[in-house]
């Protein structure tokens, strides 16, 4: 448990940074390159805490979380649009974090009980997180469809939308640590967070976020 808590705490400082530095290839990718290998980090510790007797709802949100944050990272640095056998696999990964966190759903509002003896009504949660990770991982599979990534400007506005979606889920997993699990508490970082992805964006059509050219070009 230690060891997942260390590795969620560096990357809960590590997409902070991100977030506030300039983005670009050098302090920016250097920070999200920890925060991706931090997120593995959790997603293997989570399994084997699952292992030991966790939820499956805290597993595959731990999934979740990692396959967002390697999309986003694997956006960040492909920066010539190749396409390869990591980006199929990660498809597939986020097929497994939707149908997962569905199943955990439809479990939840059938038997009327959720994790940490929650009613049938948190079934919302993981429905949510489930739609969210589908959605995603369809727009992942479209971009993906004509034989090359995303480049430009729309690579890094999926970079921003894959690596905020991680985040927001990391926050959720720390908000749920600190301050207890509820209906609210799960799902108020995903209210906030796609307020501030949406800014974010919005900011790269304006210009008012700047991004240097080298980090948009082949």
């Amino acid at each position: 448990l230690l060891i997942h808590v260390a590795f969620g705490s560096v990357a809960l400082l590590t997409a902070a940074l991100a977030f506030l530095t300039e983005k670009g290839p050098k302090f920016h990718a250097k920070v999200g390159r920890v925060y991706a290998l931090a997120m593995v980090g959790v997603g293997l510790t989570a399994g084997a805490l699952w292992w030991l007797g966790s939820t499956d709802f805290l597993l595959f949100i731990a999934f979740f979380s990692t396959y967002m944050v390697l999309v986003g990272w694997r956006l960040g640095q492909n920066r010539k649009g190749s396409v390869g056998n990591i980006d199929q696999a990660l498809v597939g990964l986020g097929i497994i974090g939707t149908l997962g966190l569905l199943f955990i759903a439809a479990d939840i509002a059938f038997a009327g009980v959720g994790p940490w003896d929650k009613d049938a009504s948190f079934a919302i949660v993981p429905l949510v997180f489930s739609f969210i990770c589908g959605s995603l991982t369809y727009f992942q599979r479209l971009s993906l469809k004509r034989g090359t990534a995303p480049r430009g400007k729309e690579r890094i506005r999926l970079h921003g939308i894959f690596m905020g979606a991680g985040t927001i889920s990391t926050v959720t997993a720390f908000s749920l640590t600190a301050i207890g699990g509820g209906i609210v508490v799960w799902l108020l970082p995903t209210v906030i967070g796609s307020a501030l992805i949406t800014y974010n964006l919005g900011g790269l059509r304006s210009g008012r976020v700047q991004i240097p050219a080298n980090s948009e070009s082949a």
